[in-house]
Parts: structure tokens; C-alpha cells; sequence
């Protein structure tokens, strides 16, 4: 999937193409939250933003007659194209709404995105459809294997209603866009740069919740008031970026509830993975019903509420609770600054972990500020080489497994940069982004990190030996 864009943020044009491990780093303030957000909403909501919608006259059809065909691969596959490039502008008219800011911000930014359709979908038979709240089959969506035409069907009985057309055609599309698209746009789940802010003030921050207690409450104290909806629809409206909503909500709503699903899929075919991350955690997390989330260190017996414990248990919260409960292979995970408190040692374990979750089928996108995870990552895909001499390398250096390290042609690495544009009939200096070479033997070569580290050790030699 190649992600392309124009005139976002700081950024005036740049192109990413996502890979099982993909890296984006660069100094603050040049755009690197801008293209996380952009990318996340595209991923949560591909759907709502897709430009493809039953006709009118299919739906009139099968409300009148009861039974319609639809050929996906002529609706939607031999459109795609033309399909993406309306939903990539519906991405950029909307982007203030997903981002939280004013509509002029990105009233020129621009998207484009490359997606191809696997063939996967046609071999599939499908059997399903929208069901009565007593469990009886109202409307049959059916798909024979090889076959690429979808058979839709009302088979309502005596006595059962069918929700209203709007609603119908809504379920219809949605079923119809998964069977297809399904495996073309990954499940997404973020943890943001503010995870740590929100792990400890979730109650406060749950604003869809306060926001409509604030009005309610203000409409009781005025026992003549009258909802004005146009007031409250303003007052609901995203104030934060719908990345940190999601954060919120996961830690205040969706943790209580988590551990009665059970252990992910990624969990069960990969238990391991449980042991490294109380490795990186200290200790391990519990969530009651009511909401309350405590952490025991290792060793011990005690019940430590999130104000109790450190910021790199908070930090790391979310990460564990989402994988624990809700990972599964084919998912994408992204993480906005990974080494957010923690400690260099506990930096390097968390990226072996980050690449066994690779290894076990997750798609990870991350931000990063930091030498320690990239030249981590260095590492785990040097060690992957087949060189004679590694065999005795992993066996001096022990920790590394077969399933923490990284294949270079797995790993794409961006960092911001300026570059010269053809802007206006002249040319300028811009920010962009350049890709990296990743290589078996070399690792990933970042030439700003490196430049830093340079310039900090000739000053402390000046310092130590008067150069």
C-alpha cells in the first residue's frame, strides 16, 4: 500500500510506502503526528470515507421485487481506481474533523493512495445476511466460491419488519465493500503520544461523556430551557485528534470489558509474547468491571492504581491491553514515539518485542525520536543475515531468539528532510520525506541520529582533551 500526499501540515509532498515494519523519523515539528493521524483515520475509516454506495435503483429493486445481483468485481474492482481517488478526497475534506482543527488548516492537501485489490475475495463463499433481534434471517447475502457475483434476498417472514431502506442499503453496502475489501485495508489500533496523560486522567477525559453532562446539567439548573440541537451538535463536535479519542475510549469504556473475550489470537499462537512484555512492564495489569486498572510488580503482592505506578507503566499500558485481548495476525499497530519513558535497557527490550509481534503477523507503523530503538532494530536485522560469523555472535550476546529478528526487505525506514519543489514557477526548499536503505548486512542508516552523536562527542573531547 503506497500513502502519497501533498501540502500536509509542513510537509509539501512525500509518498510512504508501508511495509510489515514501517519507521518514520525526523526532528520535532516537521510533520511526522500529521502523517500518523492522516494515515490512522484513513485505516479506521475507509469504510464511512469509501466512494461507492448501492444505486438507488438496486435498492428499489430488491425492496419491490425482492431479490437483486450484484457483480462486485464490475461495481467495484474494474472502478477501483476512480473509487480511490473520490475517497482519498473525501479523506482531505474531512481531515480537520479527524485531526481536531480549523477547516483552513488542510483546505490544500491533497491524497492519493495505491491499493490493489488481492483476488483472494472471489475464491471465498459467502453466507450471511441481517437477522431479527430473535435470531431469525431477514435479508440473505450469499456468494458461490470462484464466483464474483453476490445474490442478495429478502426472505423476511409473516410477522418480522425490515429496518428502514436507508439503514438496509447502509448494512448491504457494508457487507458487500467487506467481502471484497476486507484484506486490502488493514484493522487499525494506535497508542499515541498522549497514552500516558490519558491512562491517568481517563475519567476526565471521556468528552463525549462530560460534554453531555456539562449540557444537561445546564438544562436542569434552567428548568425553562429547551435542547437546542444546533448548539449541542457544536458543543459534541472533536477536540482532540480522533487518534487520542480512540486512546480515551479504549482505556475508559473498552479495558473493563476486555478480559471476558479472553487472550488475543496473537496470545494463543504466540504466548511467549506475555512473558517478554511483563519482562518490559515489571509486573503485570488487571482491570476490574468497574473500571479501575491497578499494576503488581514482579515479585510482589501489591495493587498499584496508574497515579501509584511509574510513567513507564503507564506508558506501556495500552500496548499490553490491546495485545493481550484484541491482536490478531493481519492487524496494523501504530505507536507514535515507542520510547516515551522509558529507560535505554527497557527501549531495547521493547523493540524485540515489537519485532516478535512483526514475526507474528502485525503490521507495526511507528514515530521515533530515539538511537536507542533504531540502532536496536540495527541489530535484530543484521543478526537476521546468514553470515558464518552471527552463529557465534548470537551465542556470545544472549537474549535474541529466531523470532526477534527482522528481514531487511520487511523493513522501510522515512525521515523528514527538505528538498527543492517546483512551487509556484519557482523553485524552493521544502519538507518531504526520503527513504532510507535498509540493508542485510548494514542495518538502517540514519544519517541524522549519527550526525547528533558526532557532534556531541567532538564537543566532549574539546572539553576532556582541549582539541
Amino acid at each position: 500500500m503506497k500513502f502519497k500526499f501533498e501540502q500536509l501540515g509542513p510537509l509539501y509532498e512525500a509518498e510512504i510506502e508501508l511495509a510489515d515494519l514501517t519507521i518514520i523519523c525526523g526532528e520535532n515539528n516537521t510533520g511526522k503526528t500529521y502523517v500518523t493521524n492522516s494515515l490512522y483515520a484513513l485505516l479506521y475509516a475507509w469504510q464511512q470515507l469509501l466512494a461507492w454506495d448501492l444505486s438507488e435503483e438496486d435498492m428499489t429493486k430488491l425492496v419491490n421485487e425482492g431479490f437483486i445481483n450484484i457483480d462486485l468485481q464490475k461495481e467495484i474492482v474494474e472502478n477501483w481506481d476512480a473509487i480511490l481517488q473520490k475517497t482519498m478526497t473525501r479523506l482531505a475534506d474531512n481531515l480537520h474533523d479527524f485531526l481536531a482543527t480549523p477547516p483552513e488548516r488542510f483546505k490544500d492537501t491533497r491524497f492519493s493512495l495505491t491499493a490493489p485489490i488481492t483476488t483472494d475475495w472471489v475464491k471465498r463463499s459467502v453466507d450471511d445476511g441481517l437477522n431479527s433481534i430473535k435470531g431469525k434471517r431477514l435479508v440473505s447475502i450469499k456468494k458461490q466460491p470462484e464466483q464474483t457475483v453476490v445474490e442478495i434476498a429478502i426472505v423476511i417472514e409473516s410477522g418480522d419488519e425490515l429496518p428502514p431502506v436507508h439503514s438496509l442499503a447502509g448494512f448491504i453496502r457494508q457487507q458487500l465493500i467487506e467481502i471484497v475489501l476486507g484484506k486490502t485495508f488493514p484493522d487499525v489500533f494506535i497508542t499515541t503520544a498522549e497514552r500516558t496523560g490519558s491512562a491517568i486522567f481517563r475519567g476526565e477525559l471521556n468528552f463525549s461523556k462530560n460534554k453531555l453532562v456539562n449540557v444537561l446539567t445546564e438544562m436542569d439548573n434552567d428548568k425553562k430551557s429547551v435542547v437546542n440541537f444546533a448548539t449541542l451538535i457544536k458543543l459534541m463536535k472533536r477536540s482532540y485528534a480522533l487518534s487520542v479519542e480512540h486512546n480515551v475510549e479504549f482505556i475508559s469504556i473498552q479495558i473493563p470489558n476486555l478480559e471476558q473475550r479472553g487472550t488475543s489470537e496473537v496470545i494463543k499462537l504466540n504466548p511467549e509474547l506475555s512473558k517478554a512484555f511483563k519482562e518490559i512492564a515489571g509486573g503485570t495489569y488487571k482491570a476490574t468491571k468497574e473500571g479501575a486498572i491497578y499494576f503488581t510488580p514482579k515479585g510482589t503482592t501489591l495493587k498499584l492504581g496508574l497515579g501509584e505506578a511509574s510513567s513507564a507503566v503507564r506508558s506501556l499500558m495500552v500496548l499490553w491491553f490491546w495485545v493481550q485481548y484484541e491482536a490478531k495476525p493481519g492487524d496494523m499497530l501504530m505507536i507514535d514515539e515507542p520510547e516515551l519513558n522509558l529507560h535505554p535497557a527497557n527501549q531495547r527490550r521493547l523493540v524485540k518485542f515489537l519485532a516478535a509481534l512483526v514475526n507474528a503477523g502485525i503490521k507495526i507503523f511507528l514515530t521515533t525520536h530515539s538511537d536507542y530503538i533504531i540502532r536496536e532494530f540495527n541489530t535484530l536485522i543484521m543478526l537476521s543475515s546468514d553470515k558464518p560469523h552471527l552463529s557465534a555472535v548470537r551465542e556470545k550476546f544472549k537474549g535474541y531468539t529466531d523470532r526477534d529478528f527482522l528481514k531487511a526487505e520487511n523493513v522501510a525506514v522515512y525521515t523528514t528532510t527538505t528538498a527543492s519543489f517546483e512551487i509556484e514557477g519557482k523553485k524552493k526548499k521544502s519538507l518531504t520525506l526520503q527513504k532510507w536503505n535498509v540493508e542485510e548486512h548494514r542495518g538502517i542508516q540514519i544519517k541524522s541520529f549519527d550526525d547528533e552523536i558526532n557532534a556531541m562527542n567532538k564537543i566532549q573531547d574539546a572539553i576532556l582533551y582541549g582539541v
